[in-house]
């Protein structure tokens, strides 16, 4: 993972969508971040993959702690997951994971891989890293965010983005996120 902003990121997500049928996609997905620092990054890009606009979010200390004990629990089976786990063709988006000192895992048709049968080894690695997924999620909702495998919000009510130049030009100092 990429270190930006003094920080090194702990968590990272991918989505990507693929256009159906071979044709273009809509958009061209979102990448979420989690730095340790607790700031939140969430980036979004164009059909072609080009880099459009990025909103932040911090998030407090608990949810560092946390996040650290779900990397704790997944000790087991999260180093022998395999780098590439490819579901059924045609999958309509693909995903990438990323945890802090783990090798990256990029999936290709999530959906079917979870639905394999016990004693398949891609749905085995893939219902892991689907409940540690919404795990980390279900984290991010108690303070206002929801991540989904295909999908980002947030509540204003509970949480509001700020722009990395926003928090500069407010006086703090430089390299906080």
């Amino acid at each position: 993972m990429i270190a930006r902003y003094g920080y090194k990121p702990i968590f990272q997500y991918k989505f990507r969508p693929f256009g159906q049928n071979g044709g273009q996609p809509a958009d061209g997905g979102f990448t979420i971040l989690l730095y340790e620092n607790g700031i939140l990054s969430f980036s979004t890009y164009d059909a072609q993959g080009l880099f459009l606009d990025e909103l932040c979010f911090s998030l407090p200390g608990r949810v560092l702690q946390c996040f650290f004990g779900l990397l704790r629990n997944a000790a087991s089976w999260l180093p022998s997951t395999p780098a590439n786990l490819q579901g059924q063709e045609g999958a309509l988006y693909g995903s990438s994971f990323a945890f802090d000192g783990y090798d990256p895992i990029r999936v290709f048709g999530m959906n079917s891989l979870i639905c394999e049968p016990c004693g398949s080894a891609g749905g085995f690695f893939a219902r892991h890293l689907y409940v540690l997924f919404e795990d980390i999620s279900n984290l991010f909702a108690e303070y206002g965010v929801n991540l989904t495998l295909d999908g980002f919000s947030w509540n204003t009510e509970q949480i509001r983005p700020f722009r990395k130049n926003q928090l500069y030009s407010s006086g703090q100092q430089r390299g906080v996120v």
